[in-house]
This record gives C-alpha cells, structure tokens and sequence, in this order.
C-alpha cells in the first residue's frame, strides 16, 4: 500500500469484496458481503471505509440518475453503459476522449479536471429478449 494508507480489518475486507466483484457495488451490497467475511461488521463502518478508500484513492464513486452510489475498483479514467432495462452497469473506455476534453476546454474557456460518461441503451441480453417477444 502507498504510505500514509491505513487498512484496518475491515477496510481490507471492503476493498477485497469491490476487488473480487463482478459488477459495481451500492454501499448495502458491500456491506452483505463484508459481513460474510466479517459477522458483526457494522453498516456505519462499510460506509466509513468505502469513504476513506475513496479518500485516499483507492476506489471510485459514482452515481447515475436517483440511484444509489456505486463502487468501483477501478480507479483509472474510465466511462459506463448502462442498460435501461435490466439495468446492468458496465466499464468501458472511450479512446481519443482527451482530444474532445481539450476542444471543449478551448472552446469554453473551462479548465476541465474530469471527464466521465455515461452511454445508456440496451444490453445485447435485453436486445435479444425484446427481439423475442410479440
């Protein structure tokens, strides 16, 4: 870990479940796995690593629409797809971005620091599954 990083027990176990996940985590899923892995974890306590992972920068944050937040292990410049069916919430990430960044940059007079986005449609799931009803 970088200096200056403290992991307690319980922080280790939070960043472990956002490591070995298969998908974005809210902060109440973490803490349902953390607490497989540590019974009598409290709720306040998954909240307050999740915070400080996020802190030192460890793990990223974000939301979309009126949802919960959710976690992410990657910690790189990355954008999402979202499906608006089923909801699924997925990395993906947009080569030549930095190129649209500094036209806007120039074109607005802005100093850009961040750039996410969000691309929203169908997964190829719910494509199929609408091909297939009447």
């Amino acid at each position: 870990m970088p200096g200056g990083i403290q992991l307690t027990r319980q922080r280790e176990a939070v960043l472990m479940v956002l490591k070995e996940a298969e998908k974005h985590l809210t902060a109440q899923e973490v803490y349902d796995r953390v607490r497989q892995r540590l019974p009598g974890t409290a709720y306040g306590t998954v909240y307050n690593a999740l915070a400080y992972l996020q802190s030192v920068g460890l793990v990223q944050a974000f939301n979309i629409g009126n949802g919960p937040a959710l976690y992410d292990r990657r910690i790189d410049r990355h954008d999402h797809l979202r499906c608006l069916q089923c909801g699924e919430v997925i990395d993906y990430s947009l080569s030549g971005l930095d190129q649209v960044v500094e036209r806007v940059a120039r074109e607005t007079g802005y100093q850009i620091n961040r750039a996410r986005l969000l691309f929203e449609g169908l997964c190829p799931k719910c494509q199929k599954s609408k091909e297939v009803r009447p």
